[in-house]
Parts: structure tokens; sequence; C-alpha cells
């Protein structure tokens, strides 16, 4: 719930013609997150994409499927198909495919005509006025002709006087067109300039542009028909095919997967070597079901930067020093596996005896071993058990000796992919945590901390039932829309229900709802419906009297009006920092939590335990002023707390983070007041809290209660009035409530990501991406079989 997954490391060997086999049911596994492998070396290499009939018309369908799938909004609300029923619908589907992709062309072929009609017919209509042929005002030798747009042709005969009889001139609709000489066109275009038009450019072919106008305008109308048309045929298209298409996509894809992958792993002449990662509770089964089909499988659980031998197949034992030998005298001398293994194979027979590896190893100057050391190393080898090694057991064991990192790489090594481990409840919330990366392995995951805080300070910020029952109106209205069964959509909208449901539960202790005050001291006083319900609230409900006194709190009942100064603003301001300090304090808690498992009790004390210190000194040392019991520099145990913490910065600072002494004494006490910075920030609850109450009583002193007014007065005018008044109204708790999703939810994510994260958080994790993905609309093969 707090941790995400565990991963252990898994290696795989196995000839090269096991590679699609042993990729396959990888893949059909979905728990196999694969490395890719980096490290180069002679006769060592990553594989090539796989070159194939089936490969090549998987990417020519993948290509099609996913350009129909990303124009349509197509969904699976039935549930996963068989990978069998979804490989026999294959070769129809791809008739359905060409049809929609008729209809998608279609509809882009319509739309880039309409467009060009549509500047046509504006240009045609922009002449239509002058009434002029279009092959009247151009094409004529020695002869131009300018047309141009202007809010003052009426002056256009005192501008054109001087050669009004040698031009040709017609004015209309704020148009002007002038026939001149080619040698007049200089004095032409100064007097278009004079009159400001700006020129329009006359459109090519014959007739009158009026008319063409309208020819352009049925044209338009018609092509708008047919996407009309050709929009319902493709709707019908995707309620039809809309399961099969998002089935077919997620085969495909998992099929492409298969067929790229070999460019993740290690390939020799022989053989293959695969890194990747499975989830600890799922490695038992992945080595069982590989090892029906590897050569080599093995499974190490990651502990903290390096693995411990969890289990392994018969041939995962530590490989023996002269095999490591062996490998580097090959890589030192330049021989492919394949060379060395026709060099040492004296009698041609293609198989490798104790005796003739014996002499291999002797003349290497590997070593000098007896027969029974020598029997040893090729039983190491030998994984069929005859007794001898053959070309791909060889390539086979030396690839991944190769493959494995050495000591000295080890520390340069990368951290498992993070696998969340939340349930369903918490689940959503990891939305939120992956816009911040996902945690480093070993970890705090934060999912279920945010999961109670981030609603519970949104509601507290925006604090309205009636906001809060928009906003599960609105998450229910999404919800129906087609998108909403992606599973992010559904995560986001989870997420806006709490958010909701926290905004009614602040609500109802404001006693808000749509901007108005509902207990007796509202806008409608003792008329309010819930006046009774808020009385026996006040009187019943309130926070138990020694706790009111610690923690100044006395005025806080049920409701509590918290724009009010005297009646719960006071109120509000404190529950704001109680509720930041608290915050921040579990923040390094579990970053002290961290440090600790990473570097130890030293490093977590001076880290993380300092700024604790400095918070709970700092904060009861200012707390106890604010109320009263002693000055702000008066000598306490809290300033006992704080000194001890400053100066354990100091030390981490200097000591652990590397700022060296005189950089921890100078950042210590600068970096004491980012915390108080920090803490102070939470204040934005109230702030944003009571801005937005007081737009929301704007509504109702500028819009409700005039309109109430009005309406009571009667008459045609009352009424007119009544009825601006409520539209203003509306306005502003559209504002309101458009204004109350947004800003909450940016000052809450603020406090989280930056205020609170940032005491522990380390977001550098990879998620874990299982080789062809997660199945969700096709089951897998290993389903299915056990099934």
């Amino acid at each position: 719930m707090f941790a995400t997954s565990e991963m252990s490391r898994l290696t795989v060997a196995a000839p090269l013609e096991k590679m699609e086999e042993i990729l396959r049911i990888c893949t059909d596994l979905s728990c196999v997150h694969i490395e890719e492998y980096g490290r180069f070396e002679d006769g060592i290499g990553v594989g090539k994409s796989m070159d194939s009939e089936d490969a090549n018309s998987v990417s020519a369908l993948l290509v099609k499927v996913q350009a129909v799938s990303s124009a349509v909004n197509a969904a699976n609300t039935e549930g996963a198909l068989s990978r069998a029923e979804v490989a026999k619908m294959l070769p129809s589907f791809e008739e359905k495919i060409t049809a929609a992709l008729e209809y998608l062309d279609s509809l882009r072929e319509a739309e880039a005509d309409i467009s060009t009609s549509q500047e046509q017919h504006q240009a045609l209509n922009r002449l239509a006025p002058l009434d002029i042929p279009l092959e009247l005002m151009g094409g004529f030798e020695g002869v131009e002709v300018f047309v141009g747009e202007t809010s003052r042709a009426s002056k256009a005969t005192d501008v054109f006087s001087d050669i009004d009889s040698d031009i040709e001139m017609h004015a209309a609709g704020g148009l002007i067109a002038i026939a001149c000489r080619s040698s007049q066109s200089a004095e032409v275009q100064i007097g278009m300039a004079e009159l400001g038009a700006k020129a329009v450019q006359i459109p090519a072919g014959e007739g009158s542009p009026a008319e063409k106008a309208n020819a352009l305008r049925d044209e338009i109308n018609r092509l708008e028909t047919k996407i009309v048309s050709v929009q319902e045929a493709l709707d019908a298209w995707v309620v039809r095919n809309g399961r099969k298409l998002v089935a077919v996509e997620e085969y495909l894809v998992r099929e492409s997967a298969i067929h790229t992958a070999p460019t993740l792993v290690a390939v020799s002449n022989q053989a293959f070597a695969l890194d990747g990662w499975v989830p600890a509770d799922k490695a038992e089964m992945v080595s069982s079901i590989l090892s029906k089909a590897a050569s080599h499988v093995s499974v190490e659980a990651y502990v903290g930067g390096h693995h411990h031998h969890e289990e392994h197949d018969e041939h995962a034992n530590d490989d023996p020093e002269e095999l490591i030998m062996l490998s580097d005298y090959l890589h030192k001398t330049s021989q492919s596996i394949f060379q060395f293994f026709q060099a040492i194979d004296l009698d041609d027979s293609g198989l490798i005896d104790c005796y003739e590896f014996q002499n291999a190893l002797r003349n290497a100057d590997i070593a000098n071993l007896p027969p029974w050391e020598v029997g040893k190393l090729v039983a190491a080898v030998d994984l069929d058990g005859d007794g001898k090694i053959n070309l791909p057991e060889l390539d086979i064991t030396l690839t991944r000796i190769r493959n494995a990192p050495s000591a000295g790489e080890e520390q340069l090594e990368v951290e498992p992919p993070i696998q969340y481990t939340n349930g369903s409840t918490s689940e959503p919330f990891e939305l939120m945590v992956d816009l911040v990366g996902r945690p480093k392995y070993g970890t705090f995951d934060p999912t279920m901390f945010l999961m109670m805080t981030f609603p519970f300070i949104y509601g507290m910020i925006l604090g309205d039932w009636g906001y809060g029952i928009v906003l599960l109106a609105l998450a229910g209205w999404l919800g129906s829309k087609a998108f909403a069964v992606d599973p992010m959509a559904q995560k986001g909208l989870t997420i806006l229900r709490w958010m909701g449901v926290w905004c009614i539960i602040w609500g109802i202790i404001f006693a808000e709802g749509f901007g108005f005050v509902w207990d007796n001291t509202g806008q409608m006083g003792a008329n309010s419906p819930f006046t009774g319900f808020y009385e026996w609230t006040y009187a019943n409900l309130h926070v138990p009297e020694v706790i009111a006194e610690l923690l100044n709190l006395s005025g806080l009942h049920m409701p509590f009006h918290r724009a009010s100064a005297g009646h719960g603003l006071q109120e509000y301001v404190i529950l704001s920092i109680y509720l930041g300090a608290l915050h921040i304090f579990v923040g390094f808690v579990l970053g002290l939590v961290n440090v600790y498992k990473a570097h130890g009790a030293a490093a977590a004390f001076f880290e993380k335990g300092s700024w604790i210190l400095i918070l709970v000194g700092g904060f009861m040392q200012c707390r106890n002023m604010v109320s009263g019991y002693n000055e702000l520099f008066e000598f306490q145990i809290w300033t006992l707390f704080l000194i001890v913490g400053i100066v354990s910065l100091i030390i981490g600072l200097a000591i652990f983070e590397k700022f060296g002494w005189v950089g921890g004494l100078i950042m210590g006490p600068i970096e004491t007041f980012g915390l108080l910075a920090n803490t102070l920030s939470y204040l934005r609850i109230m702030a944003v809290g009571v801005a937005g109450v007081k737009i929301a009583e704007v509504s109702i002193t500028m819009g409700f209660e005039p309109m109430a007014d009005a309406f009571a007065s009667g008459g045609a005018g009352g009424y007119l009035t009544a009825l601006l008044c409520f539209v203003l109204f509306l306005g502003i708790q559209v504002f309101a409530i458009a204004l109350g999703i947004l800003s909450p939810t940016i000052h809450a994510a603020r406090l989280h990501f930056v205020e609170w994260m940032g005491k522990f958080y380390d977001g550098s994790g990879r998620a874990f991406a299982p080789l062809g993905g997660r199945n969700l609309h096709v089951e897998s093969a290993h389903v299915e079989s056990k099934s």
C-alpha cells in the first residue's frame, strides 16, 4: 500500500531459433520488463527486428488500425476478447478497416473542398456588388485592372479627376474597379493608396461573380450534407466494430512488440540473452514457464543496489572462474565463439568432449585442469545433459557471461522499474503521483496519502456543498462519454468525484451552498430550511474543551463562517496553519524513513531528523507566543529543540550533503527560513477559500437580492429587471464554479507537490513497462491455456 512492487532480475538465454517463442511467452505473461542491451563487444550485439511476411503484414495493418483509432472514439464496454477470437477475425477485419479509412478519406476530402470553396465564395462575394463579369477584369493586352475595397469610395471621382478621361472606373458597395493603360498604372496605384483601398484578388473564371458565388454556396451545402452522411456512416461503423477495433489494436501492438523486441536483447551467432525485470511475487511462475522453452533462466531478487540469488533452474549455478576467463580470452584475441569451437573440435564431430575442452583450456593458458575438474566445467555448459558441448550450448553460456554486469559495472546498473501496488480505492491517485515522476525504487509511495489529503484540502478551500454537487454531476456527465472507458479517464473522473464529495462535506460544515449561507445568520435568516439542523449542530457538535483550549480553537463550532471575522475566520486561519505543520511533519517523517533505509540512522537523523526538530521547536515557539504563554525569544524546551535542530542541520549539510563546513554554516540558518515559508504557504487555503466566498457573495448581492426585490415589486419593468438580475446572478455563479474548479485544484496540488513531497519524494523512478503492454481488451494466451 505504501511501497511499490518488489522486483527480481530476470536473465534468459537460449538458441536464436527459440527467440520468437520466448519473446511471445514474455508478451503473453504481461509481466516481463526487458532492459535494452547496451554493452557492445566483439561477437555480441543487439538483434534486428524480425523481417518476415507476418511481421510486415502486422506492421502495415497496425498503421491502418491506429489511423482509424485516432480518428474515432471507439470503446470496449463488454470485456476482453480471447486471443484466438482476435486472431481469427483479422483477415476479415482488414476489409472493415479499409472501409473506415475510405469514410475518413471522404471526410477529409470534403472538408478540404469546403475550405477551398469558402475562400473562393468569400472572394466572389466581395466582387458581387460591382456586377462585372470576371472575364472583363483581366486578360487584356496593354490594359490593367485594379480592384480595391475602401470606405472612401465616394471620393474616388475627386481623386482620379485628372485622369478620368483616360480610365474606366466603377464603384459600388465599398469597391472600386479601375481599368487603365499599362502606362498609367502607377498613377492609379497612387490614387488607390490615397483612398486607403485594400487590394482585392480577382479569381480566375468567367461569368457573374454573384452567380458563381451562389453556385459555390450550393456546392458547399452539398459537401456539408455529404459530410453529415459520411459521419453518420462512420459512427454506425464504430458502433458495430468499436470493440473489435480496440481489441485488434491491442493485439497488433503486442505482435509488433514481439517483432521488434530482438532489438532489446544481446545476440551472438548462435544464441541470445535477455535481461529484464519481473515482479517478485510472479518470479516463480515466470521462471517455471520460461524454463520449458529456454536453455537458461535465472531470477534474482533485487535488494538495495545488488541482487540476492532467489531461485533458478538447474543450469543457473554461479559461473566457474575458468569460463569467465575463457570469455575474456576470446574477447582479447578477437575470436568469435564459432571460430573457437571449430578450432577445438579436433574430430569435426560438432561436439566437444572433456578431452578436447581440457586441451583448449590448456592451450589458451587459462587452466591445466585434471579430468574430473574439466568434467565439472563441461557439465556447467552442457544444457541437454549428453555429456558433451555443442556450439549453441557454448554460445549460450558465453553470451550469458558477457551479458552479466561485472563488479565494476554493478554500481552503474539501472534500478528496477516501478510498479504500483495500490488497491482499487487509491489507484486513481497514481495519476497525480505520475505528474512528478514515479517514486525511486525502495522509497515511499505517497499515493494513499494523496488520496486522503488532496481532496480534503481541495474541499477545505472550495467548501461549498452546491459546487460539490456540480462536480459530482460533471463527473457523472463526463463518465457517460465514450472516452470515459479509458483507464486514464476513469482515474481522472474518480479523483473529480472525491473532490466533489469533500466539497460537500466541508460545505455542510461551513453551511455554504451555491454561495448562500444556510443557517439562521445567512441571507434567508430563520426561513432557511436548514435552520433547525444547524441550531442542533451548533449546540451539540464542537471541539472538546480540553483540545479547544490547547489548540486555541474554543470558537470552533459547526457551522463556522470562515469568511466572517469573529465567527470563524480566526479558526479558519489557525486550522490552515495546523494542517500545514502536520502535513509537512508527515513529509519529514517519510523522508526520515527513506533516508534510514538507504543510508542508515546517522544520515537519517542529520538529513531529516534535524528538520523535524526545527519544525516542532519553531512551531511550538511561535504557537506559545501567539497564544500569549511566552515571549517569542523567551527560552523554552522548544528553543532547545530549535537550536539542536539547526546545529544538526548544519552538520548534515556539511557532511552528508557535501556542502562543507562553510557551506553548512551559511546555508543552515538560511534553509530554516525556507521551512517557515513552506508552513505559511498553507495560508493559501484560507486566502483562496475566503476569496471564493466573497465572489459568491457578489453574485447574491448584485444578482439574487435585486432580482428578488424586482420580482416582488411586480410589473413589466420589475419582471424585466428580475430577468436581467437573474442572468447576472447565473453568470457570476458560473464564473465562481469555473474558478472554484481551477484555482483550488492548482493550490491544493502545489501544496502537495512542492511543500509536502519536496520533504521526502524522489521521482526518478521508471514506469514498469511489460513487453507488449497490459492485457485490457485481449486475454493473454497464458490465461487462456490455464482456463
